[in-house]
This record gives C-alpha cells, sequence and structure tokens, in this order.
C-alpha cells in the first residue's frame, strides 16, 4: 500500500497549487502591495474635541473610557496598527495608517447611542432621498416561524415579564389603570357617568392655568416617567395618548411639521434624551420626520451585534442580541405591534436607522437590521454598537495627512541590515551543508512567498498593517523556520552515519525529527499567543507576525521541505553522496565503513559503503 511519503511529487504539486490560491485570493481582493503603518508610509491624524453630554466640560474617567472605545472600533483586531491617545485633557488623538478615509472619520466621531422607541406619528419625507414607504425589517430568525399575538390576555398587566423589562426610567403598569393598548377609544361620550370621579380633587387651587385640559401642552414641562408602556404602545397604535399626555402629543406633532432635517450623512441637530419623546428625521436623507415615544430599550441591553450576509441572500445586515432585560421588553413590544401598522423605530445618534413594521413575535431578544447596507458600513455600524456608545459627544477638530515617523534612511538602513543578515545565514547553510543548502534557500524562498500572500489578504480581510516591529516579528520567526530545517538535516545525517542509505535515513531521520519540530513550534506559537493576548499598541502586530510564520514554518517544513529531500533523494547526486552533496563520507566524520541496514533486495547505495582514494 502506497503512503503519502512514498510519493512527494504529489504533495509538492498540491502545496504549489496552495501558493497560487493564496495568490489568486490576493487578485481576486486587488491587493499586491501590503498596508503599512505609519512609521513606513504615514496616515490620517484626526483629532476630535469632547464635550460632555450633560454639559460642562469633559470629565476625565469619561475621556480614558472614550479613548478605549474609540481604540476597539478602529483597532478591534488589534493588527491595524491604529493609535489612539488623549490630548490637552478634552482631545482625543487617532491617528490611522493610509490616506484619508471619510468612513473612518464618522466612525471614530459616532457617540453610537442606540435606542429603541415607539413611533407615534410620522410623515412622509419630500427630500432628495429615496421616497418608499418603511421596510419590514424587524424579522425574525431565518430558522423561526413567524406567530401572531397568542391567545388569552397577552397584555394583562399582571404579566410581570413584560413591566419588568422595561427601562429603568418607566415604571411599571398601575394595576387596573386604563385599556388595552389594542383597545380602540369610542368616539361617542357614554350614556352613564362614571360611579366614580376620575381624580381627586386638590386642596389648592393651582397658580397658573392650564392651556389644555387634562395636561401642559409644553413637552418639558410634562412628567414623562409616569408614561406607562402599555399606554406608550397605544400611543403607536391609535396615535391618542392619555389626557395629561395628548396635549404635549399635539404639540409634538406641530414640532414635527415644522422640523428641518439635515441632509443624508449630517448629524442630528436634536438633543437625544431617552426618557422624553423626540421629534427627528430619518438617516438617509429622505425627509421623513418621526415623533417617537421615550425609549423602550437602551443601547446598554445590547449584547452582540455582528455584520452578515444570511444565507440565500446577497444583502449585508446587522444582526443584534439583546441581554434578559431587554429581551423581554423586545417580546412584549413585538407580541403588541405584530402584523399592525404600527411601526418600531431603530434610533442611532439622534436619527431614525430605520422604522419597520414587526412581522413576528420575536421572543429570544435577536433581531436584525436591513437598509441596504455595504459590507464597509455594516461593518462599521456593528463595531460602534458592539464596542459601546461613548459616553462624551465629539466634534471632529481636524484631519489631517502625515508622513512617515521613520526618516528614509533608517527604513533603508534596516532593510540592508536584514538582507545582509540573510545573506550571512544562506552562506553558512551553503558551506555547512553544501548541496543541502539549497534546500534551505529553496524553504525560506517558499516560506516568503507564502507570507507575502497571507500579508496581503490579511490586509485586505482584517486590515493587518504591517510596522517596523511586525517587520522584526517576521524576521525572529525566520531563524524559528531555519531551526526546523536543521533540525530535520542533522538527524538525517546521523542516519547516514549509522550505515542507512539516503532514502531510508530520510524516513527515519523525519520520524525523530518532527516531534521535535513540532514541540519547539508549539512553544513559539504559544509565546507569540500569550503576548497577542497581553500586549497593546505595535507590540501586538510583533506577536501577530511571530504567531503567522510559526503556523507557516510547520506547513513548509512537512509539506515542501521534507518531501523535496525525499525526492533528492532518490538522485544519483545526492543518493551516491558526492562530494557536494555534503553527503560524501569525509564531509559527515565517517572513518572505516559502518555496517550497512539497507535489506536485502535494496540495490540503492549505501553511502556508508562509499570510500574515498586510497582507502583498503
Amino acid at each position: 500500500m502506497a503512503t503519502k511519503a512514498s510519493r512527494p511529487g504529489r504533495i509538492l504539486i498540491v502545496f504549489g497549487l496552495v501558493i497560487l490560491a493564496l495568490y489568486g485570493g490576493a487578485a481576486a481582493a486587488g491587493q499586491w502591495k501590503p498596508r503599512l503603518g505609519l512609521d513606513l508610509q504615514g496616515g490620517t491624524r484626526i483629532t476630535l474635541q469632547a464635550k460632555d453630554l450633560e454639559g460642562g466640560s469633559a470629565p476625565q474617567d469619561k475621556l480614558d473610557e472614550a479613548k478605549d472605545i474609540i481604540e476597539q472600533r478602529v483597532n478591534g483586531t488589534g493588527v491595524s496598527e491604529a493609535e489612539v491617545s488623549t490630548q490637552g485633557g478634552d482631545q482625543i488623538v487617532v491617528e490611522i495608517p493610509g490616506k484619508q478615509r471619510q468612513d473612518l472619520v464618522e466612525q471614530v466621531g459616532r457617540t453610537a447611542q442606540l435606542r429603541f422607541r415607539l413611533v407615534w406619528d410620522s410623515v412622509q419625507g419630500q427630500g432628495p432621498g429615496p421616497q418608499v414607504p418603511p421596510a419590514p425589517i424587524i424579522t425574525l430568525p431565518p430558522e423561526t416561524t413567524p406567530t401572531g399575538p397568542p391567545s388569552g390576555d397577552a397584555t394583562s398587566t399582571k404579566d410581570s415579564s413584560k413591566n419588568r423589562a422595561v427601562s429603568g426610567w418607566m415604571r411599571a403598569a398601575k394595576p387596573g389603570g386604563g385599556g388595552k393598548p389594542g383597545d380602540k377609544p369610542s368616539d361617542k361620550p357614554s350614556d352613564q357617568p362614571t360611579d366614580k370621579p376620575s381624580g381627586q380633587p386638590s386642596d389648592q387651587p393651582t397658580d397658573q392655568p392650564t392651556d389644555q385640559p387634562g395636561g401642559s401642552a409644553d413637552p418639558a414641562e410634562v412628567d414623562w416617567s409616569a408614561l406607562t408602556l402599555d399606554e406608550s404602545i397605544g400611543g403607536s397604535l391609535q396615535g391618542t395618548l392619555p389626557d395629561p399626555y395628548q396635549p404635549a402629543l399635539d404639540t409634538l406633532r406641530q414640532q414635527m411639521a415644522d422640523l428641518q432635517c439635515p441632509a443624508s450623512g449630517a448629524p442630528a441637530q436634536v438633543e437625544d434624551v431617552p426618557g422624553q419623546p423626540l421629534v427627528t428625521c430619518d438617516v438617509d436623507g429622505s425627509g421623513t420626520k418621526y415623533v417617537l415615544s421615550p425609549a423602550v430599550i437602551e443601547g446598554t441591553h445590547l449584547d452582540d451585534a455582528q455584520a452578515t450576509i444570511p444565507t440565500q441572500s446577497i444583502q449585508w445586515i446587522v444582526t443584534l442580541s439583546l441581554d434578559g432585560d431587554g429581551g423581554d421588553t423586545f417580546a412584549t413590544v413585538t407580541r403588541e405591534l405584530v402584523n399592525t401598522a404600527a411601526q418600531f423605530a431603530i434610533v442611532l445618534d439622534g436619527q431614525v436607522l430605520s422604522a419597520p413594521q414587526v412581522t413576528g413575535v420575536i421572543t429570544d431578544g435577536n433581531a436584525q437590521i436591513e437598509g441596504g447596507f455595504t459590507q464597509q458600513s455594516a461593518t462599521s455600524l456593528a463595531n460602534s454598537l458592539k464596542y459601546g456608545a461613548l459616553p462624551l459627544a465629539f466634534e471632529v477638530n481636524g484631519v489631517e495627512v502625515q508622513g512617515p515617523s521613520l526618516a528614509g534612511s533608517q527604513l533603508n538602513a534596516g532593510i540592508l541590515a536584514g538582507v545582509f543578515g540573510l545573506a550571512l545565514v544562506v552562506a553558512y547553510c551553503m558551506v555547512y551543508y553544501r548541496g543541502l543548502g539549497l534546500v534551505i534557500v529553496a524553504s525560506l524562498g517558499v516560506a516568503g512567498a507564502m507570507t507575502y500572500a497571507l500579508i496581503l489578504l490579511l490586509g485586505a480581510g482584517l486590515s493587518f498593517t504591517l510596522t517596523l516591529p511586525g517587520i522584526a516579528g517576521l524576521i525572529v520567526a525566520i531563524g524559528i523556520t531555519a531551526d526546523s530545517f536543521i533540525v530535520f538535516f542533522e538527524r538525517l545525517r546521523d542516519e547516514v552515519r549509522d550505515g542507512k542509505s539516503l532514502r531510508l535515513a530520510v524516513e527515519a531521520g523525519w520520524r525523530r525529527a518532527r516531534l521535535t519540530i513540532l514541540a519547539a513550534d508549539a512553544v513559539s506559537f504559544l509565546a507569540a499567543l500569550v503576548l497577542y493576548i497581553f500586549a497593546i499598541g505595535v507590540v501586538r502586530g510583533f506577536a501577530f507576525a511571530l504567531g503567522l510564520i510559526t503556523i507557516i514554518d510547520v506547513f513548509v517544513v512537512f509539506f515542501f521541505t521534507k518531501p523535496l529531500v525525499s525526492l533528492l533523494a532518490r538522485t544519483q547526486f545526492f543518493g551516491r553522496g558526492h562530494k557536494l552533496s555534503g553527503f560524501d563520507a569525509k564531509h559527515l566524520g565517517i572513518s572505516g565503513r559502518p555496517v550497512t541496514q539497507t535489506g536485502r533486495r535494496t540495490r540503492e547505495p549505501s553511502l556508508a559503503r562509499t570510500t574515498t582514494r586510497g582507502e583498503a
């Protein structure tokens, strides 16, 4: 039965196809040059001016928290080599490798305050954006079957899970207070008076007369914390609120009519206070205006956000996963709004990202946002939501392009030192191993080609950026790769000295060497992994490069170096121990004629039987 060891040619062909596939992927991504860091090519410097959301100067603890969040946004994988620092007590400076990118400017400055609000009223816009009705984009996971409202009293105030999940500013529903949200108000007055008065008379008259019966018409003077979730849902379903809030709702509608929506991409000029209603526009510049309820679910209840393409679709979406309390409230709201014309708005930084109708009851806290995303916009939004909302508001104070931090002479000196060191390694291998040194040179070349292809792919997919510490990691790892070859060759030479033919010595030496190689690479990879996890800044780039080359070393020595040596062992130049092959008796230090172990039917010439001229 043939083994893989007896067919090294096939292994080399497959390995070559893998290399071609890597470069094919780089060609498909249009990435032929590695992404260089700030120290090698310069980049974009963004200065953000901080201001407290509650007014006043920015506290240092909030500034530090915002710095950490922005660093996670622009450098979430730790390999894009972006640098984030505070400056002057109220500024954050972000330095990103490469040319200016508007998407990064928007991403680092985005406050990312995510809130879910009920839509009390809306007016279709007449702006420059697309004029389309809102799409039903709050959807169930693909494997979930949409359900309608369950039988029984789904809106009973005795359902503790519904009222328990309400945001902290909103209290639980009053027992016995108000009708169910699904009930429609009667247009006619009742024939009989009620048995009980609607409220208790006050002991003292009010100082100021009310503008409207039942409550203030100024939304700022209304105690919105007394509004229950049931009443807020009723406002979404019926378009009306109980008497204490209806005059304020009428004022909010007038504010909506007077509101001028900003252009697409411009920030919202509104104050997004979670415990108060919000009059705002959509984010795409279509001019659609909304009157929204106080926040029903805060972004702090968001556990995770991911950008993905669902199965059987070609459109990017952002999936959301809510925690227990947020998921309970989400289930309550979707249960009441399912299959109705009511909308549930997803609000980001004071603008309506989407205001969908609900197509199914979502009980597990998982939803998805659709909206014509590209990969870049979906990933940017998911990162902003996942890594948290900024505790401060920021204004972009300046964007400038800066040159590389290393002078050209320093970079050239580093490259020259690397080339000189590599030349010394090659020269030593050729002198010590002679013809076998060519295998080391070829293996290092293949490892370099594979490394370059992976750097291109990682640059396109994960924004891997190559800096001087990263290059240092690659150079250090090349020494680890050369050590693997040397371990194998020394075991091989030992087997030849013991009297085996070269073909048998290759297999025997490989069995002895491979465990040592794997153990050494495992230690190296573990060190790189620990360094990557606990390091910060450019040190993570060094650790990433070290771990990458360690993995490549395993592939090269197993699927290139060993099969190549097996093929060379079948040639007369190496098999008969030519003096330039590195396997001649004199070079191996063999004296006399060691006993051979080639087997009865082996016709291969044993190197142990070769003699130099003059030997008996």
